[in-house]
Parts: C-alpha cells; sequence; structure tokens
C-alpha cells in the first residue's frame, strides 16, 4: 500500500507540516507521523478525511504511486468530485 509515502508526498507539495495538515484534521501530530512513516493506518474515517482534505479519492491515495504522476496527471486527479 501507498498510503504512507503518499501522504508525506502530497504534505510536502501543498508545503505544509505535519502540524499543519494535523490541526487541520483535527488529529495529533503524532498519529499522522505514524500514518506517513507506515507505523500506523488510518481508520476508515480518517482515510475518508485525509482523502477529501487532499481531494483525492481513497482509491487514488491507497494505490497508486502519486509520486510517479505528472504534475498534470495529479491536478486532474485532484480536480475530481471525490464522491466519483
Amino acid at each position: 500500500m501507498l498510503l504512507s509515502e503518499n501522504l508525506k508526498f502530497l504534505r510536502k507539495r501543498r508545503k505544509k507540516t505535519q502540524d499543519d495538515v494535523a490541526f487541520a484534521l483535527q488529529m495529533k501530530r503524532s498519529t499522522l507521523n505514524g500514518y506517513e512513516n507506515g507505523v500506523g493506518e488510518p481508520k476508515l474515517e480518517k482515510l475518508m478525511a485525509l482523502a477529501d482534505y487532499y481531494r483525492l479519492r481513497i482509491d487514488d491515495l491507497v494505490r497508486t504511486d502519486l509520486k510517479k504522476l505528472p504534475e498534470s496527471k495529479l491536478r486532474a486527479l485532484e480536480l475530481l468530485p471525490v464522491d466519483q
């Protein structure tokens, strides 16, 4: 699963700190750090919140190596409605 790598990549791409993202999602920074380092996995509720925050589908967040995508493709994924 690519979740941890994608979370770190997306956060850095937006030039956010772990504190920024954790605050926005109302979670502890240490929890987010665990997700980004593959130590922990979010429950469905938090996974949905992360996907919403980054404007991506859960499937893309978990199964697609986002750092390998061209920026144009990544932007296109972000523009898709989350419920599709």
